[in-house]
């Protein structure tokens, strides 16, 4: 089993302030910058505002990062989600606009309709100068891509063959991507990729995955029993459900009085009965739970509470293309942390220093790596509280959403 470091690791409290400190100088710094620089108007153009999701989660971590730096923008939604949702809370310099807000219902097939003529109007209404930053992935990338004089950059977070949906011209949209003046992407195989459909490597920056790190301090454990957890969309070809338990069978035999939570939603009917039966099969039935969907304010607890956190993904062109959310939030925890060798997660992290790193598809060794967590505490408490360095450095919001202001400011 991994080696542990014993070195003395910084204080994760301490390390974080220090973080924020350092932060606080170079804000005052480049507000100023700025000011004085960027000047034309900006748009954040998003499809519609979904609470408490990765997507959702992601652009509200760069409007905060605007917000904070001084910079104006103004954040578009197009379209409303099924409960009309609005963003309560205020942020500086800010402003938020809902293209949506005089329909009178909305459904699947009047969202569509909605999209389309929300970002037509919204293409319209655009003027030279104006520096678009579009997060979505519709039609109105289309309409504003070609629209004169307008400066456009533009994230992906997936490969695009992933989410292709029905009615979207993916080859339209491969061809004219390289219109784009900047494109921000999660990982290296996703810079790799639109670099080779002729997309210039200086206009692609990687931004990494971002996580709130004061969702995290002060939190205590309080754990009712030992349990892995699992949270995320329960989905097998994702995040590889069905392989974690498999592997917490293998754990469960080591160790009978260790629970596995697996915390979130099962969208697949395949995969929900799938895995029942699977759970069947194996005789964890009284081991396994199954919390459904946990609020985003109660979901820090429940990950600190556990003993291990688990993430089994298998290697898929998601898995290489993207960068699983969920791992910044298990990292901010301080609790070790077993995950798969895909990715970009080897570039990060490092077995036995600041997380546990198994093969994917591997039973054997995914749940080696889970029962060593679980029997050597000590050890492996020491490699959760260096992961949670790792997330305070990587994937601070401030530090990601610099490198999109810093494109957009030499367009302006």
């Amino acid at each position: 089993m991994p080696a542990v470091q014993k070195k003395k690791l910084p204080d994760f409290y301490a390390s974080l302030a220090g973080e924020m400190k350092r932060r606080v100088k170079e804000i005052e710094l480049l507000r100023i910058s700025y000011r004085h620089t960027m000047i034309s108007k900006t748009y954040i153009v998003v499809n519609s505002y979904q609470p408490n999701t990765a997507p959702t989660n992601r652009i509200l971590s760069f409007v905060r990062g605007f917000s904070e730096y001084g910079v104006e923008a103004e954040v578009v939604f197009l379209t409303p989600d099924s409960k009309r949702n609005r963003i309560n809370k205020q942020y500086p310099h800010i402003t938020f606009k809902y293209m949506w807000e005089n329909l009178p219902f909305s459904n699947r097939f009047i969202n569509k309709l909605a999209e389309e003529y929300y970002g037509w109007k919204f293409a319209r209404s655009l003027k030279p100068g104006d520096v678009v930053f579009l997060t979505n992935f519709g039609s109105i990338f289309f309409k504003v891509i070609n629209k004169k004089g307008v400066k456009v950059v533009h994230e992906k977070t997936e490969h695009p063959d992933v989410y292709s949906f029905k009615g979207f011209n993916i080859k339209r949209y491969k061809r004219e991507v390289k219109k784009v003046d900047g494109m921000f992407v999660i990982s290296t195989a996703l810079r790799d990729y639109f670099a080779s459909i002729g997309l210039s490597k200086d206009k692609i920056t990687i931004v990494n995955m971002t996580v709130d790190c004061n969702r995290f301090i002060g939190l205590k454990k309080h754990p009712s029993e030992r349990y892995i957890a699992y949270c995320g969309t329960v989905s097998n070809n994702k995040d590889g459900v069905d392989e974690l338990i498999k592997s917490f069978a293998i754990v469960h035999k080591v160790l009978p009085e260790v629970k596995l939570y697996i915390i979130g939603k099962t969208p697949d009917k395949a995969d929900a009965s799938g895995n029942m039966n699977l759970i069947d099969y194996l005789g964890i039935k009284q081991s396994v739970v199954f919390t459904g969907i946990v609020s985003s304010a109660e979901m820090p607890q429940m990950l600190k509470n556990a003993t291990v956190l688990a993430l089994d993904r298998p290697d898929s062109l998601q898995a290489r293309c993207g960068f699983p959310t969920k791992l910044g939030e298990y990292l901010l925890t301080e609790n070790p942390v077993v995950v798969t060798n895909v990715g970009d997660i080897p570039l990060f992290l490092k077995d036995g220093e600041t997380a546990l790193i198994a093969e994917e598809r591997n039973p054997q060794d995914f749940s080696s790596k889970l029962i060593w967590a679980l029997q050597n505490p000590e050890e492996s408490s020491k490699i959760g509280k260096a992961g949670a360095l790792v997330a305070v450095r990587e994937f601070n919001y401030l530090k990601e959403t610099k490198k999109i202001l810093d494109v957009i400011n030499k367009l302006s």
